[in-house]
């Protein structure tokens, strides 16, 4: 739907690089499919001209109280599996060392390009959580503004809007801008950003107890070493949070060492106490190709 029209609005269904979307309605399934295309993401496209590739097809639906679009891969891609690879990880303790090998050489990993050895190229899959989402000093959610409350001086005010506003989903309160323009209602849920400046929160249910939202993002970083020749992408993550799938990214990744063949998993602002960190559970699987 477009932005105005009467008890809609607009939602992302990915928050990175996939755009031109089409969906079809699976009768035998009774499920809407959406496809779309991965775009580019080098330097190389505008003398290579224009290559793109479809993401994993994904159903869409509506979360459990109409507000909210949700996205997860169709059920039916797990018959490309193959059996005999899967491998099958729990409570895996990992040190603070680095370079630490999760996965040995005879295992066929298939998301593969994320770093390289020094660092200095990498794309980074990351996931932030917070126990307390209702109030959170110096955090913006920005996006999926519908309206801006007028006569807020104060954040506890502009969260009290929100709780009032049966379409508000979460707030933010700017104290850098002036009244009238200050306290911005959301009618769905953004990733978060940090500002100094910005109060933000996510409206609760007062039936249900709070529940902890899960936020997905991804950030590349590049060596500035400029390549000769253009390289195909040798990883495509699509990335979806499990729970009530509200979030899922994509992207593409262009290495340009070599050497990028590395996965990490870290831990932003984690305990200075506790040095370790534990994957509790990781499945892994070879895929077969949908044409055999």
């Amino acid at each position: 739907p477009l932005a105005g029209d009467v008890d809609e609005y607009t939602q992302l269904i990915d928050q990175g690089k996939f755009y031109a979307s089409k969906s079809f309605y699976d009768p035998i399934h009774d499920q809407q499919v959406i496809v779309g295309w991965i775009g580019e993401d080098d330097d190389q496209g505008e003398k290579r001209g224009w290559q793109g590739m479809h993401s994993l097809p994904r159903s869409i639906f509506l979360s459990n109280d109409g507000l909210q679009l949700g996205s997860r891969p169709i059920e039916a891609l797990q018959t490309l599996r193959v059996e005999e690879s899967h491998r099958y990880f729990h409570n895996i303790v990992l040190p603070s060392t680095i370079p630490f090998e999760l996965v040995h050489d005879d295992l066929d990993f298939g998301l593969s390009v994320l770093s390289t050895l020094d660092g200095s190229q990498r794309t980074s899959v990351g996931m932030m959580t917070r126990t307390n989402t209702t109030f959170m000093p110096n955090w913006d959610v920005p996006g999926w503004d519908y309206f801006s409350v007028p006569g807020i001086t104060n954040s506890l005010d502009c969260q009290h809007a929100c709780d009032q506003d049966i379409k508000c989903r979460s707030w933010t309160f700017d104290s850098a801008k002036q009244m009238n323009n200050n306290c911005f209602l959301k009618s769905g849920i953004p990733n978060l950003v940090a500002s100094l400046t910005c109060t933000s929160g996510v409206k609760q249910s007062e039936t249900k107890q709070q529940q902890q939202l899960v936020w997905v993002y991804i950030n590349r970083t590049l060596s500035q070493r400029s390549s000769g020749t253009s390289r195909a992408p040798l990883a495509v993550v699509e990335v979806f949070e499990s729970q009530g799938g509200r979030l899922a990214i994509t992207t593409r990744v262009y290495p340009e060492e070599d050497t990028a063949q590395n996965l990490a998993v870290y831990v932003n602002s984690g305990s200075t106490t506790n040095q370790t960190i534990v994957i509790d559970t990781l499945d892994i699987w070879t895929l077969n190709s949908i044409w055999t």
